[in-house]
């Protein structure tokens, strides 16, 4: 089902100064490279975040009424595509999907393994970091957020969450790899403001 903002938005609270910076702490855990200054320019303290009950799992982060940021159950709280595509020098944390992919991630289907491990897939190293016991860490862990670019193409296509971490991925090669929650052309991306 796709969104409506006229028809699923239930309830709207203005979010308290003390959730707001635990919204930026969640992002910076899936986006890293995003600073507290950026994230002070991308979520205000003025004015404060609107925060919308959609449905009974989705709360959208809406800056007046532009949509920026939204959550799923207890999942990372992930940048929406215009947002991402407005600001096109922050680096959000990102993976590449090969051309094969494109036609069903426009059509909302999760990306699958072979797509982020084909040629033109990319994904972050593995192994850059050692854990406390020296065993690597994966590129990316499980449960991560990030914003999904095609092969070939300049601006996102999706965002998601990592079912399998980056080494899993790499490993299985087959099955989900990144839940698809937000993509070119669904309801969300249709939905210039909400009131």
């Amino acid at each position: 089902k796709k969104f409506d903002a006229d028809n699923d938005v239930s309830t709207s609270t203005q979010v308290k100064s003390s959730v707001q910076r635990s919204i930026k702490h969640s992002i910076n855990e899936s986006h890293p490279a995003l600073t507290e200054e950026i994230l002070d320019v991308l979520i205000p303290k003025k004015p404060p975040l609107t925060q919308y009950k959609v449905g009974p799992h989705l709360m959208l982060y809406c800056r007046g009424e532009e949509p920026v940021f939204f959550q799923q159950r207890d999942g990372p709280i992930l940048p929406t595509l215009k947002l991402v595509q407005k600001y096109p020098l922050l680096e959000f944390t990102r993976v590449t999907c090969d051309k094969g992919a494109i036609p069903f991630i426009l059509g909302g289907a999760h990306i699958m393994c072979p797509g982020l491990t084909n040629p033109g897939g990319e994904m972050p190293e593995d192994g850059v970091e050692q854990d406390a016991q020296g065993f690597d860490v994966p590129g990316l862990e499980a449960g991560r957020g990030v914003v999904i670019y095609a092969e070939g193409k300049e601006q996102p296509v999706a965002v998601g969450v990592m079912k399998l971490s980056s080494a899993e991925i790499r490993e299985k090669n087959k099955g989900v790899g990144i839940e698809v929650a937000h993509h070119l052309g669904d309801g969300l991306w249709n939905t210039t403001e909400i009131q």
